[in-house]
């Protein structure tokens, strides 16, 4: 029988943000019956970019400081990580779901979770809306590979006052999707290794406050409850056993060992 499963957590590293949504992937595909969902936060500002991305065109590695660079197993393009966001994290197998309209095909998920952010980020004092058809410019190869994630506008990505506020990224492997995307509702951090000067994102970036530890559990817990009534599920609280917590942090410290090199996201598999 299938089941879902809510996790709500803070400030975590960003090697383990990452090994951790990578982890509910694999039990997704590997047929665990379970959706997963992760709402979390940053323990230091972070970049990540695009499984298909050029990394050098990516970003400017000469002005990150001290800041840490992950390649995601997701698409899209760069963006900085940070305490002002929260972000969240959906794995679900379609085909231990069937019934329900958002099963039919991986747009038809895309399109739900959109209306449910749209909704959650309008009770939260941001009203949204989400885009239809992707930017023009999302086809240049050159806008690809050099335009942060936050100056394009992408198919099912959520928008306000014209700007986007969340940005998605998805991975797909048989019937199962990884989504996890950055929600920023109090707009985008400037960070010099992506924002460069004159770059297509100058007039976008503005000073957002971090959330707190409070406001990011009630975010999460409001975003779960709009998310539970969209995919017409019931969300259980999560939290992981010592067994599961061994295993995301070994891919944590494997990431940190290279984690600018693409990965095989299905570790370890055994069937």
């Amino acid at each position: 029988m299938s089941s879902a499963v809510f996790y709500n957590q803070t400030e975590c590293d960003p090697y383990y943000n990452m090994a951790c949504d990578e982890w509910m992937f694999q039990q997704a595909c590997r047929g665990s019956g379970t959706l997963y969902l992760r709402l979390y936060g940053w323990e230091m500002p972070t970049i990540t970019f695009g499984v298909n991305q050029a990394k050098e065109r990516a970003l400017d590695f000469s002005q990150l400081e001290n800041t840490p660079v992950i390649r995601r197993i997701t698409g899209g393009r760069a963006l900085l990580h940070d305490q002002t966001e929260l972000t969240y994290c959906l794995a679900v197998n379609l085909g231990e779901w069937d019934g329900r309209p958002w099963t039919e095909a991986p747009s038809h998920l895309f399109r739900v979770v959109a209306e449910a952010l749209t909704e959650f980020a309008t009770t939260m004092g941001k009203p949204a809306d989400y885009c239809r058809r992707s930017g023009a410019l999302d086809s240049r190869p050159d806008f690809f590979h050099r335009a942060p994630c936050f100056a394009s506008r992408s198919r099912y990505e959520v928008v306000a006052d014209g700007r986007k506020i969340v940005a998605s990224a998805a991975r797909k492997y048989g019937d199962t999707i990884l989504q996890h995307g950055a929600i920023k509702l109090n707009g985008v951090v400037a960070h010099p290794a992506l924002y460069r000067p004159g770059g297509p994102v100058a007039s976008y970036s503005v000073d957002s406050q971090p959330i707190s530890d409070e406001h990011r559990l009630h975010g999460g817990r409001l975003l779960a409850k709009v998310l539970a009534r969209s995919l017409n599920v019931e969300f259980r609280s999560g939290s992981f056993c010592h067994a599961e917590l061994t295993e995301q942090n070994d891919l944590a410290s494997a990431i940190k060992l290279s984690p600018l090199n693409r990965r095989f996201f299905l570790h370890n598999q055994g069937t």
